[in-house]
């Protein structure tokens, strides 16, 4: 009988001061509340009362006024009068123009036997000068010099030097060439200063001289070399001074395997060969090997070092090395005689060196 109520209500158009009420069933009426209990709502339809529970209503909507469509208000006369004005022309805005590339040199200056001027420029704008002393030493600048890569050209175009400059001061590795492209100079620079290598090539490219430098001190070994690229001389320096150059520290020698005191008493078995070890005539350990030497079984603790085996008359015929009381290696003897074979372990595989 609900339903139908709801069904009924659903085809009857809204009216004004009702709420909606949102069904769980999936209905929806519309109507004014009435009265109200802990459990139902009383709710005033255009057709009469309903009574509704409250666990029936999954939403109560309250009323909303309803808004109503502003009307259209008639253009203006400057908006009538633009619409029939013609279409202002549009002109696609043009790219920024490419900024040239940045180009960074410098060229050497001689103006006297006592100064030497380095004059930087940027895309052929002089920006700075560094002046140095007769002795290389820098006596001032004048501009700022930009961080960066420059270059230096002879005058045929040919690439005469290299450099970067950090800081207003030569830093990392400078390059300088012959009018062949060859290399003249490599050294390494740091705020200004030598700090590294530093040789000098002959034009065939053989070594003139090497050295290496710490805060533009020669600090170690100076070479010289003669026209065919032999050392003539080496002076060894500590801070721009002749030094005794360290005494060379001889390789220490090999430790040397120790023999043990174990003796060893061997058995020929079927598989191969068993070995017991004896220290002062007590069982320590033994070791099963097959003809191939590989390990079939070890046991014991048995010292580090090297033990020997002897054959009935004496002679050499074989050499254990432990570590650990495991079998690292095994020398094989020609009968009294040199080594015949030497064999490692991986796995208690015997692997012959």
């Amino acid at each position: 009988m609900k339903s139908l109520i709801y069904a009924a209500l659903l085809l009857v158009p809204g009216f004004c001061h009702a709420d909606t009420f949102i069904m769980k069933d999936g209905a929806k009426l519309d109507g004014e509340v009435t009265g109200e209990t802990d459990d139902a709502l009383l709710v005033k339809t255009k057709y009469g009362s309903l009574t509704i529970n409250r666990s029936d209503v999954q939403e109560r909507q309250p009323e909303a006024a309803a808004v109503q469509p502003a009307a259209a208000q008639p253009p203006t006369a400057p908006e009538a009068a633009a619409s029939t004005a013609p279409a202002a022309q549009v002109h696609a805005a043009l790219p920024a123009p490419e900024q040239p590339p940045l180009k960074l040199t410098f060229t050497t200056i001689l103006p006297s036997t006592s100064t030497r001027l380095l004059v930087y420029s940027e895309n052929g704008v002089a920006i700075a000068t560094e002046t140095f002393d007769a002795a290389g030493a820098p006596a001032g600048i004048e501009g700022a010099i930009k961080d960066g890569t420059y270059t230096e050209y002879y005058d045929t175009g040919a690439l005469k030097t290299v450099k970067t400059m950090a800081n207003g001061k030569t830093s990392g590795t400078l390059k300088a060439y012959y009018p062949s492209g060859k290399v003249q100079i490599e050294a390494y620079y740091l705020a200004g200063a030598k700090d590294g290598p530093f040789n000098y090539y002959a034009d065939d490219g053989k070594p003139l001289m090497e050295a290496t430098y710490k805060n533009d001190r020669l600090n170690g070994w100076k070479k010289e070399f003669d026209a065919g690229g032999l050392i003539k001389s080496e002076t060894y320096y500590i801070d721009d001074h002749v030094a005794e150059p360290p005494k060379a520290q001889t390789a220490p020698e090999p430790a040397k395997e120790q023999e043990s005191l174990v003796t060893v008493k061997t058995m020929s078995l079927a598989r191969g060969e068993r070995f017991a070890f004896q220290l002062n005539g007590k069982y320590i350990g033994k070791a099963h090997l097959d003809k191939d030497f590989n390990i079939i079984s070890q046991e014991g603790k048995i010292p580090d070092g090297a033990i020997k085996v002897y054959s009935k008359e004496g002679k050499l015929s074989k050499e254990f090395v432990f570590e650990k009381s495991v079998l690292k290696l095994l020398r094989v003897y020609e009968e009294g005689g040199p080594l015949k074979a030497e064999y490692s372990f991986k796995e208690d595989k015997a692997i012959k060196k």
